[in-house]
């Protein structure tokens, strides 16, 4: 069997590992009545792979890819991994305390227009444009894309960013909508940013007031004449409570529904039924913006306002809890379900669920979510409610010890790739094929785009949606190309963004340390932190080809500069041996082991 036939065959292997084992029938992989290829003695169950050691999953999972700059961080840190990763763990909780200057440097030196303008200026500049350019009128969220590439690739501040992430699906809205595009700056800026590891019911309320929320769920619209549910339908079913404690089309005082504990030791109906819903739109009436509405054209700078006469001041209840008429309301019915949410148990284990989710696997045990629950609950009233809450859950030993039971989604798989390639790459958005749009156009078709979700439930985060065929080949295809990308696109004279053959050469500076079993080594180190077999020697035979592991390759002879190698079919491992080396590098990108988290 050849080497690229014997990799096929691993690779199909191996990635029926990432899928769930729980009786769950695997997908076939050859056609009833056909041979297929050989069945090689491999693993095919996660806990069978070579398992990283503890701070390569600790890292991979708590940022955005192992890195080999991040491990040396890691390893002047203590005398031992626990002792580093508690020491690691609080300089990230506190991302403030942390130097960030190269990432920062990156982005001001990138020529960004919008990032740093007001809600007024942005509001402005939309009007202005109106829809002669939609380039330019969508500018504000392309900057935020780019500068979320940078900061998720280059800042040292992984966890935070990392955070930066969850809260943006878990508040998801569609960035490139018409109306709320050219301000999403003042979504990532003021709302998220700022509150990533702060309270969340700080969160909860900046994000209602916000004018990309106000417009992509319709709260802006909502009056007394015509409450619009959409944003209060997706505040309990998405945002707090979650579809898991609703109750279905009940009356309220339905005696089936259960009764708990609110946060402030008042009873509280556990399941939230469809009245609930209505109930909230009504305490909401009045929440909105200066859009220059008929009735208030003077004001129109996009900013939030509270509108008493849209309010609708009649008596609600909402969860068996009751508000009183109140003619004077100046926003306090928004404000008390904001409280009884952020208090409710259920918003509490549905948080905590997602968190643990994201941080441990697919399935956390019932015991990590109740604690994580239980502080939530308890820390709600707490400026660092969310940092308690993360510190417990990537402290615990259910984290420290799980691996393999999640995949890096698309998107982080690209991000990953740059950071162990130490690639160089400041997107910039254009409206021509750049290697910028080439990035972002691959990210897009593996269904995983920044900010790009086009319903309000926010990106998929289980490993069933992201193992598909199609997502996988989107993933590979992306991945595969990145080791290709130039510094200008299709300009072979430029750049590469990840300089592979210098980094080997560097790394290996003599003709006879530049063995495919030692460039295949170095080459896991830098993505993997380690050197699981059988993928190793899969790309030691085939980086070698009809070369010894042990013969040295030649990477620097390339005739025709196009960063290739030379032409020699009669002897394969002279034949173009640096193209070669970009595609083994690729293959490792595509690797389970570098998928998986």
């Amino acid at each position: 069997m050849s080497a690229n036939a014997a990799f096929i065959a691993s690779r199909r292997r191996l990635f029926g590992a990432l899928l769930p084992s729980s009786g769950t029938a695997a997908p076939a992989m050859r056609s009833p009545g056909r041979t297929g290829l050989r069945e090689l003695d491999l693993p095919v169950t996660p806990q069978a792979l070579t398992m990283p050691p503890p701070a390569v999953r600790w890292l991979t999972r708590a940022s955005h890819g192992f890195s080999t700059p991040l491990h040396a961080q890691f390893i002047a840190l203590g005398a031992d991994d626990e002792s580093r990763w508690a020491a690691w763990l609080a300089q990230q909780l506190d991302p403030a305390s942390i130097a960030d200057g190269d990432c920062d440097n990156r982005i001001a030196s990138a020529g960004y227009q919008t990032l740093d303008m007001t809600v007024p200026q942005l509001w402005s500049r939309r009007n202005q444009i109106g829809g002669s350019n939609y380039f330019e009128r969508m500018r504000p969220m392309a900057e935020v894309e780019a500068a979320t590439i940078i900061r998720q690739t280059y800042s040292k501040r992984q966890l935070f960013e990392v955070m930066v992430g969850f809260w943006h699906d878990h508040f998801s809205t569609f960035g490139w909508d018409y109306d709320g595009g050219p301000i999403f700056v003042q979504y990532d800026r003021d709302v998220i940013r700022p509150n990533a590891l702060g309270n969340f019911r700080t969160m909860l309320e900046e994000v209602a007031k916000s004018t990309m929320m106000m417009y992509y769920l319709d709260q802006y619209a909502s009056n007394r004449d015509g409450p619009n549910e959409n944003y209060a339908r997706e505040l309990l079913e998405l945002h707090t409570l979650g579809v898991e404690n609703y109750g279905g089309i009940l009356a309220p005082d339905d005696p089936s529904l259960p009764i708990g504990v609110g946060g402030d030791g008042n009873p509280v109906r556990l399941k939230y039924v469809d009245n609930d819903v209505y109930e909230a739109a009504r305490a909401l009436t009045g929440w909105t913006i200066r859009n220059g509405h008929w009735q208030y054209p003077t004001e129109d700078d996009g900013t939030y306002t509270y509108r008493l006469p849209w309010h609708d001041p009649s008596n609600k209840y909402i969860l068996n809890r009751y508000f009183a008429y109140n003619a004077g309301d100046n926003g306090n019915d928004g404000r008390k379900l904001f409280d009884i949410l952020c208090g409710h148990p259920g918003t509490a284990r549905f948080v905590a669920g997602k968190l643990c989710r994201r941080f441990v696997g697919d399935n956390p045990s019932s015991a990590l979510v109740d604690a994580a629950a239980n502080l939530f609950q308890s820390a709600r009233n707490a400026p660092d409610q969310i940092k308690q809450v993360v510190a417990l859950i990537l402290q615990s030993s259910e984290f420290k010890t799980s691996w393999g039971t999640k995949m890096k989604r698309p998107a982080m798989s690209a991000v990953s790739a740059l950071r162990g390639l130490l690639a160089d790459f400041t997107p910039i958005p254009a409206t021509s094929w750049t290697t910028t749009q080439e990035f972002v156009y691959r990210v897009q078709q593996t269904g995983h785009r920044w900010f790009y979700w086009p319903t309000p439930n926010g990106y998929p985060d289980v490993q069933t949606a992201w193992a598909s065929s199609s997502a996988l080949g989107m993933t590979f295809r992306m991945l595969a190309r990145i080791p290709e990308l130039h510094a200008t696109n299709g300009d072979n004279a430029t750049p590469f963004l990840a300089d592979i053959q210098g980094h080997t050469l560097a790394a290996l500076p003599t003709q006879a340390q530049r063995t495919a079993d030692n460039i295949v080594g170095y080459w896991c180190d830098r993505l993997l932190g380690y050197r699981p077999e059988p993928m190793r020697t899969t790309l030691v035979n085939f980086l070698r080809q009809n070369a010894a592991a042990t013969a040295d390759l030649d990477l620097e002879y390339d005739p025709n500069g196009a960063h290739t190698g030379g032409w020699n079919a009669n002897d394969l491992s002279k034949h173009y041996t640096i193209a070669r080396l970009r595609t083994t590098v690729a293959l490792l990108l595509c690797s389970p082991e570098f998928l998986r988290r």
